[in-house]
Formats: C-alpha cells, sequence, structure tokens
C-alpha cells in the first residue's frame, strides 16, 4: 500500500474519532468550516458552524439520555482529491437495546491550518435519531 494512503487513513481515523465526540469537544471550532455545507431534505446547504454544533449537541445529548446506546467507530475509507481535499466515508456501529445499527456519512475535508482535516461538507447517509424509538 502507499505509504501516503496510510498516512490519509490515520488522519481520518482521527478525524473520525473527533467527529465522534463533536458535541463535547472543544476542537469542533477547528474541525468544522464556517459555513459547513450539509445535506438535508432539501438539498445541500450552508449552515453556520455554530447552528450546525447547537444541532450535533442536541443529537449527542438525545444518544447520552438513552442510557442503553453505544457509538463506536467502525473504519473509515479514504480518496486525496488533489493535494488540499479528501473525499471520506466514515462509518459508526450504533447499539441500542439489542440491535446494532450501521451508520455512515460521506464527508468533504480539507487539509489546512494546524488541525490535520477539516469538515467543509456533511452529508450523511443515515440519522442515528431514527434510531432511538
Amino acid at each position: 500500500m502507499n505509504p501516503e494512503q496510510i498516512d490519509l487513513d490515520a488522519l481520518v481515523d482521527t478525524f473520525a474519532s473527533e467527529w465522534l465526540r463533536l458535541g463535547e469537544s472543544p476542537l469542533a471550532t477547528q474541525i468544522v468550516a464556517d459555513p459547513v455545507l450539509v445535506l438535508g431534505p432539501e438539498g445541500t446547504t450552508p449552515v453556520p458552524r455554530s447552528a450546525f454544533l447547537a444541532a450535533v449537541t442536541a443529537r449527542s445529548n438525545a444518544v447520552r439520555d438513552s442510557a442503553d446506546s453505544v457509538t463506536t467507530f467502525a473504519g473509515a475509507s479514504a480518496q486525496s482529491l488533489g493535494d488540499r481535499m479528501v473525499l471520506a466515508t466514515i462509518s459508526w456501529s450504533f447499539s441500542h437495546g439489542d440491535t446494532t445499527t450501521t451508520l455512515v456519512s460521506d464527508f468533504l475535508l480539507q487539509r489546512e491550518g494546524p488541525h490535520p482535516l477539516r469538515c467543509v461538507a456533511y452529508l450523511p447517509r443515515t440519522n442515528v435519531l431514527d434510531h432511538l424509538e
């Protein structure tokens, strides 16, 4: 395997671990662009970082309030798009009660500044809140 791909995979794995703690992480302002493009029911929309982080915090609180829920990083794949951009698909394993579901999102990440990767577009394929019932 190409050493550059190994480094890229490690960077994306680190980003995914940080993303999982986004609602509680002081790194949130470093790893999320302002605004960030978010895929929603009406298409992709630029969302101010503060509004995005408020929504992420509310989602994290809902999951945390569900005592029998656990989310863990399951894996990622990454493709470099030139020198500065990375397309990543990240999956998490979400367990709630007796059910385990794979949550998947795509990210357009930019290499910039002191932090290796910053999310400029968040394209969720699944929504954890759909699995909390």
